[in-house]
């Protein structure tokens, strides 16, 4: 295979050539992974790189291993990788009511296994992989800020919550989504039956979330939050 990447000659086969590559996969891997840790995800930084990083090492491998074996096919360890990193895309994806979250996530994880997979085939393949990263990342970012200016994704969604009784709990409440810059377009409100301890009230919102939200953040902060017993943000 050809090793030239972008003009200069990687000798993939030398020990600086394999670490060159490796490190090229952290970097790609790794402006992914910021990406979704500033978006709130769990899988951010250090997973993304650890996938690219291990895709690219395993390839690696194959290919080294098919110069004393020339009747091997370095293609079916990249199958492997993909299907064995379907567990980290799973874990990523969360169903919250009828809402799904992390698909963008798994998503990303997956490529950035594609992308370790073809920086670890050969240096001119890694041209490739460098231009796929340059896509994600305009795919994560700039198609974000145009679904949110042209209004294509929703930010309407439907917070029930469980709080204690009294007039004073709901203004309290209305006062920290406004902080957190939510906008609050309707609100019906269910007195609780009388329990042991005290009057409980269920209230069904419907808000609006700001363009940078984080649904990690506020999940903490309502379950912080001593006035409220139960909630689900769908």
């Amino acid at each position: 295979m050809d090793s030239n990447f972008f003009g200069f000659e990687i000798d993939r086969f030398a020990f600086w050539g394999k670490c060159l590559v490796l490190l090229l996969s952290v970097f790609c891997g790794g402006l992914i992974g910021y990406e979704r840790q500033c978006k709130g995800n769990a899988a951010g930084m250090r997973t993304h790189i650890l996938v690219s990083v291990g895709s690219t090492l395993l390839t690696l491998t194959a290919v080294e291993v098919l110069r004393f074996q020339t009747n091997g096919d370095p293609t079916r360890m990249g199958g492997q990788i993909v299907s064995g990193i379907g567990f980290l895309g799973a874990g990523a994806i969360l169903r919250d009511g009828m809402t799904v979250h992390g698909l963008t996530t798994a998503a990303s994880i997956w490529v950035t296994a594609g992308i370790g997979i073809t920086m670890g085939s050969s240096p001119h393949l890694g041209e490739l992989a460098v231009l796929s990263t340059a896509i994600v990342l305009i795919t994560l970012v700039l198609l974000t800020k145009l679904e949110d200016r042209l209004k294509i994704r929703s930010h309407i969604h439907t917070l029930t919550l469980e709080i204690g009784d009294g007039e004073e709990k709901i203004k309290s409440l209305l006062n920290l989504l406004n902080t957190q810059g939510i906008v609050l377009h309707s609100m019906v409100s269910e007195q609780g039956r009388k329990g042991e301890a005290r009057h409980r009230q269920s209230l069904t919102l419907r808000i609006e979330l700001p363009a940078h939200f984080i649904r990690s953040d506020f999940m903490l902060l309502m379950a912080q939050n001593p006035d409220v017993t139960a909630f689900a943000l769908e």
